[in-house]
């Protein structure tokens, strides 16, 4: 049995209600939203399709895909050029990518980095390499004050040894830079430029070429980049520098009417080059024997061991009567000087053949018999720098030309030369020649 039921209204329809006119308009202002938001997200994705750059490849974007070329120059940058590197063009990128790991472990590392840390000695060391005031101290430095950084690694200006930002020095303050300049000598101030950079350069290399502005001081530009062994004593030497011009300046070439010698040949101030000098000549220089001996050996001359030795007065269990007649030592009345004459040969070391007398080392026979030995040996010594009449006198101001960058000079921190205003007007000059003749 089946029923059929119609549920249809006979009838007109109802009419519209407020209700029914407000869902109506909710489902239309829902349905544009979306097509709207649809359009602008198609609208977007074409236009950074239009926008993003065409992928280019050439010679060096294939190069930097090659895993031995990356490794290879990897190996002698740090963290934030590699990264530099990485952020030049997408193509570069995408090469450097795929090797990242092993790019990250093969970038530069510090030469203290396989050096434990002195946990007892930290807060001293970081103090020392903090403080550039540290750096007129020539002691030894011996530690680090932290953990090596891999960011910011680069050889050191002078030596050549690679440093980290932690074990590198503290840039001295801008105010000591003008005190960094050392005068060159004649020989050298006309020398091509490229000859006195490290390693030395053609004759011909001009100016602007970059083998010549990486080999030039940089320190006031760029900044100072010195491991500590070379940058411990940099303002101690800048102190002696100016104190040798200004004894040279308070003694001058006649005293009381008679010549003192000072500036002839080659007694004046060397060049700052010192033995690298174009100018240098082979020298004898005599040094005290005695001196070089202890030095050298880190003992003191015969005197330290045998006065040890000497008996006290009170070691004895009695005086003896001599002791009132002004020898306490003995019951004979025998002088302290014989005494100690004895106990020297006693203890004295038999020398050596090397430090007999011979060809360096010569016997002089001083004040009161006294022998002594001096070591005569041939050094390389610099030319004498040239000295202006405007620069003499106590209150006169030494390394004028030299500090105002008009003068070709010698940077002493770093040990490269500072190029000065004429370098530049000639490679300005010849630049603009060489225009003219291609125009």
């Amino acid at each position: 049995m089946a029923r059929f039921v119609d549920l249809e209204e006979s009838g007109n329809a109802p009419e519209p209600t407020t209700a029914d006119a407000i869902r109506r308009a909710l489902q239309l202002r829902v349905i544009n939203g979306s097509n709207r938001a649809r359009d602008a997200a198609l609208a977007t994705e074409t236009d950074q399709s239009a926008e993003r750059p065409q992928t280019i490849s050439n010679a060096i974007t294939d190069a930097l895909s090659c895993y031995p070329i990356v490794v290879a120059i990897a190996s002698s940058i740090d963290l934030n050029t590699l990264d530099a590197l990485a952020r030049t063009s997408r193509s570069i990128h995408n090469g450097l990518i795929q090797y990242r790991t092993i790019l990250l472990a093969s970038t530069l590392h510090c030469s203290n980095e396989a050096l434990p840390v002195n946990r007892e000695e930290l807060l001293r060391y970081r103090a020392r390499a903090s403080n550039w005031h540290y750096m007129e101290d020539g002691r030894s430095y011996n530690g680090k004050s932290g953990s090596c950084a891999r960011d910011m690694v680069d050889e050191c200006r002078k030596c050549g040894e690679v440093v980290c930002r932690n074990c590198a020095i503290k840039p001295p303050a801008p105010v000591a830079l003008r005190e960094r300049h050392r005068r060159l000598c004649i020989t050298c101030v006309r020398a091509p430029i490229g000859i006195l950079t490290h390693p030395p350069l053609d004759a011909g290399t001009p100016f602007s070429s970059e083998a010549v502005q990486r080999a030039v001081c940089k320190c006031d530009t760029t900044g100072v980049w010195l491991c500590q062994p070379c940058g411990r004593s940099i303002r101690g030497a800048d102190h002696e520098y100016q104190r040798i011009w200004r004894w040279r300046n308070q003694y001058g070439e006649v005293l009381g009417g008679l010549g003192t010698g000072i500036g002839d040949g080659d007694r004046g101030v060397i060049c700052g080059r010192e033995e690298d000098c174009l100018g240098a000549r082979d020298r004898e220089q005599e040094i005290d024997c005695d001196a070089e001996d202890a030095r050298d050996n880190g003992t003191t001359p015969w005197i330290a061991p045998w006065i040890a030795e000497l008996p006290s007065p009170a070691s004895g269990t009695a005086t003896p009567p001599a002791a009132a007649n002004g020898s306490p030592f003995g019951g004979t009345g025998t002088p302290i000087s014989t005494l100690i004459e004895e106990f020297r040969h006693e203890n004295e070391r038999t020398p050596s053949p090397q430090l007999g007398p011979g060809y360096e080392r010569h016997e002089i026979e001083g004040i009161g018999g006294r022998v002594k030995r001096k070591l005569v040996r041939m050094v390389r010594v610099g030319a004498c720098v040239p000295e202006w009449d405007d620069e003499k006198g106590v209150s006169s101001r030494v390394l004028g030309p030299e500090v105002r960058g008009c003068a070709r000079s010698w940077c002493g921190w770093c040990w490269r030369v500072i190029p000065g205003k004429k370098d530049i007007d000639e490679e300005k000059e010849s630049v603009g020649s060489s225009r003219r003749v291609s125009s």
